[in-house]
């Protein structure tokens, strides 16, 4: 059966030398659920921009419907918020490589635990990558804590501790 998404067909005849989407995601007949990463490599340096959790890694990148629109479909309309993944786009000598980090299949014995199997893979690859000053612009669904707050009260400490250094 042939592929008819219109943004599967844009990245097939347009971006498929610039965007390299590992082949077991582009089977949508056979959707994969677990974790993903958006990788630029240049010459031999390789940065994860983006990881990411689906229960349809495919629809996660070509779907145009719903809230949650797919990445690919963001980054055709010029819709990416993701500053390395927007600047690799503009580079000549980058590509933009996905992959699939980790298939977390349903063990269909409890949702919650299901959920949090999920959950819990995806931070984990969040974590690994941070670690190495990589994903940096990610932020966990579960944040608590707005950006701006978070910065008011990093100005906050620093003020206080060269106040007592002094």
């Amino acid at each position: 059966m042939e592929n008819k998404n219109s943004t599967y067909k844009w990245w097939k005849d347009k971006m498929a030398n610039k965007i390299v989407i590992e082949k077991e995601i582009l089977d949508w007949e056979n959707p994969i659920r677990g974790i993903y990463g958006i990788f630029i490599k240049e010459k031999e340096d390789v940065y994860c921009a983006y990881v990411g959790r689906a229960n349809n890694i495919y629809h996660r990148f070509f779907s145009s419907s719903g809230k949650d629109r797919g990445h690919l479909v963001k980054i055709k309309s010029d819709d990416c918020k993701n500053e390395k993944i927007k600047q690799a786009l503009g580079k000549e000598t980058a590509v933009i490589e996905i992959k699939v980090l980790e298939e977390v299949k349903c063990q269909y014995d409890d949702y919650y635990k299901d959920m949090q199997r999920l959950a819990f893979a995806e931070y984990y690859h969040i974590s690994k990558y941070q670690e190495l000053n990589q994903c940096l612009e990610q932020l966990p669904d579960g944040r608590n804590m707005d950006k701006d707050v978070w910065e008011d009260e990093y100005e906050k400490r620093h003020n206080k501790d060269e106040t007592f250094s002094l």
